[in-house]
């Protein structure tokens, strides 16, 4: 018998109470955990749901996937909640709690088994033991598998591997008709690739099978200062290239009074970098699993602050190669500090496109795509900042958009959505 924590039926407005469908998990209206599913980490767009579902198996997420299709309510399954722009929210449907499916499965020794609701450091801790790794891992471990996969998923290894999405041997799907599917290049392959990168349009993923490779055990990180954006994009050019770092990727940091990029390189060993043209340079060794979670000291440092808990309007677009340095110059002129706001970061790194072989994961039309991560927190309560902050998002989307860039993880035009 399916379990509840109030009567088996779930009042739908203007519809009457419906009964819902036999699950091993549970299903909540209550007011806690309503509000919880009510926001996510961006915290500036709200919808409130009639209820949130705590599935115990994928079976349990295909009959509720079911249910709201014959009763026509939306459904959305919400990983870790750290969507930006209300992703995984809804308004007066189910949200799927996903983190209750969480299980982590060794399965050979060049692959493993993960539920969708897994956190990539769950992946990394279990993987880490018999001295292997995904080839691509996000900056931020509490993300999702299951969110991160069906956005596509970047990380310093790009240039080598592609997208986190580029690198699943295969995925267990429930398709918006609430069937079950197991999926892969050489089985229901159009749905494999429908489903990565598309952020849910074409079903929620339950389970993924990842790929894995040898993880060293040290690494070190060369962290090169750059003052120049031309010198900064043609020495990261030149590495993805030569394929001399393992890990490649760049942050943007404002100092007094004017940008600087920072790059950082990262390998086992120290390749050479004498022939680059960076101002400064450090280098230092660490171990591989404190490279990996290198977040999270700064993670601890904003809880500390209290901004992790502030709004967060960001915005994620993919440049071509060819305009990228003009439409970075135009836009580091017009973020002033206070349209990032306190504890905001800028991403600034790029990639072959060609590395990214799913069809559907969102790239520039350009043989070098620019991931550009404008990382903003607003002052709590502030709503004139917070409208500046979204209308220069916006005004950035739409920019990339127009020069064959792409939005990504971007809000779709979606009754069913899957968000990291």
């Amino acid at each position: 018998m399916a379990h509840h924590d109030f009567e088996p039926r779930l009042s739908i407005p203007g519809r009457g109470a419906v009964a819902l469908p036999e699950l091993a998990g549970t299903l909540s209206v209550r007011d806690r955990d309503l509000a919880d599913a009510e926001r996510d980490f961006g915290g500036h767009v709200h919808r409130r749901p009639l209820a949130v579902a705590f599935p115990a198996t994928a079976v349990d997420v295909a009959a509720l996937v079911k249910f709201g299709r014959a009763h026509r309510i939306p459904v959305v399954a919400r990983g870790g909640g750290n969507s930006v722009d209300g992703q995984a929210l809804v308004s007066a449907g189910i949200v799927i709690d996903m983190s209750t499916l969480g299980g982590v499965r060794p399965f050979g020794p060049d692959r493993i088994s993960v539920d969708a609701g897994a956190r990539w450091r769950a992946v990394v801790d279990a993987t880490l033991r018999t001295g292997t790794v995904p080839p691509v891992l996000p900056d931020y471990l509490e993300l999702s598998v299951g969110g991160l996969l069906s956005t596509g998923g970047f990380g310093g290894a790009s240039h080598r591997f592609g997208s986190q999405a580029d690198n699943v041997h295969d995925l267990d799907v429930v398709t918006p008709d609430g069937e079950l599917v197991t999926c892969s290049p050489t089985g229901n392959a159009d749905l494999f690739d429908a489903v990565r990168g598309t952020q849910g349009r074409h079903g929620i993923i339950t389970r993924a099978t990842v790929a894995l490779t040898r993880a060293p055990s040290t690494v070190r990180r060369h962290r090169l200062t750059y003052h120049d954006l031309g010198a900064y994009l043609g020495d990261q050019r030149r590495l993805v290239d030569e394929l001399r770092f393992e890990h490649v990727d760049g942050q943007a940091q404002y100092a007094d009074g004017r940008w600087r990029f920072v790059l950082e390189a990262v390998s086992p060993q120290s390749p050479p970098i004498d022939d680059l043209r960076h101002d400064s340079a450090e280098i230092f060794e660490v171990t591989y699993r404190e490279f990996v979670d290198r977040l999270r000291p700064i993670e601890a440092q904003l809880r500390s602050a209290g901004s992790w808990y502030h709004p967060h309007p960001r915005a994620n677009v993919l440049l071509p190669g060819a305009q990228a340095e003009t439409v970075l110059g135009d836009a580091l002129a017009d973020l002033t500090p206070d349209l990032l706001g306190v504890g905001g970061s800028v991403l600034l790194y790029l990639f072959p496109t060609a590395r990214v072989a799913a069809p559907h994961v969102p790239k520039a039309r350009d043989p070098y795509t620019v991931l550009f991560g404008v990382q903003r927190t607003a002052p709590p309560g502030d709503l004139a900042t917070l409208r500046r902050m979204r209308e220069a998002n916006a005004a950035l989307h739409a920019t990339a958009r127009r020069l064959g860039g792409a939005s990504y993880a971007y809000p779709l035009a979606a009754t069913d959505a899957q968000a990291a």
